[in-house]
């Protein structure tokens, strides 16, 4: 029998300083299909904001209509590890296994229903996911909230815990748009986050068309006042 690797897409997205044009950090991601019909995202992300210095490793994986399976979670900070933390979702429980070097060591159980919004890993491409399961024939303006949403990080850079947090955020559908950055011209779907916690800024990211909702681009107000832009795209079949 001979070998056949998996389907497979790899990507880069820049964090770029509106101001200046500044590249402040970027995440290199994988996202690979198994024979069960499992999406496993990887993002190796490092960035330097403030006095932020943040390397973070994610590993996620969702079943075909996007719900969480599991993921994993390493953060660095200023040079050292701050925490891990594995996950676990069912159609009605998410686990959490972690530690870190504020809280020590961790168990969680929480109940949940299917679907959640999905699993907030921090990675841009992750954010995408989130909106993978958002109701887009009703068209652009509907606004959906989706109840208690799940997160390993309250920090805007996910540079804290890890361990399961809630959000009560939503999301708004503005519309579909054309856009061209460095990897390519796409289409997209619009998309803007409402009701965000924990004073995060506006922010509105844009999403492939066909299916697999590619972060193309995200604009984010506020103090961070940054685009995040695909870099590169390649697709195996």
């Amino acid at each position: 029998m001979s070998f056949a690797a998996l389907p497979r897409m790899r990507g880069r997205v820049e964090y770029i300083a509106r101001a200046n044009g500044e590249v402040w950090g970027f995440e290199d991601w994988s996202i690979t299909r198994g024979a069960d019909g499992l999406r496993v995202f990887s993002a190796h992300c490092e960035m330097s904001f403030g006095k932020d210095e943040v390397v973070r490793d994610n590993t996620l994986s969702v079943h075909p209509d996007f719900h969480p399976h599991d993921a994993y979670v390493r953060i660095m900070n200023k040079g050292s590890v701050t925490g891990t933390g594995w996950f676990r979702f069912t159609d009605t429980e998410a686990e959490c296994e972690s530690w870190s070097v504020d809280y020590g060591r961790i168990s969680q159980r929480c109940p949940i229903s299917r679907p959640t919004r999905g699993f907030g890993v921090h990675a841009v491409q992750g954010d995408g996911w989130l909106a993978a399961t958002f109701p887009y024939d009703k068209g652009p303006g509907h606004t959906q909230f989706f109840g208690r949403n799940l997160i390993h990080s309250l920090h805007h850079f996910g540079a804290t815990g890890p361990f399961i947090h809630t959000s009560g955020s939503g999301l708004r559908y503005v519309g579909d748009e054309t856009v061209t950055v460095k990897a390519g011209t796409f289409d997209c779907f619009r998309v803007a986050f409402v009701g965000l916690t924990n004073d995060h800024p506006a922010y509105d990211m844009w999403l492939t068309r066909d299916g697999e909702f590619i972060y193309v681009k995200g604009e984010v107000e506020g103090y961070m006042d940054s685009t995040f832009e695909l870099a590169s795209l390649e697709r195996n079949a």
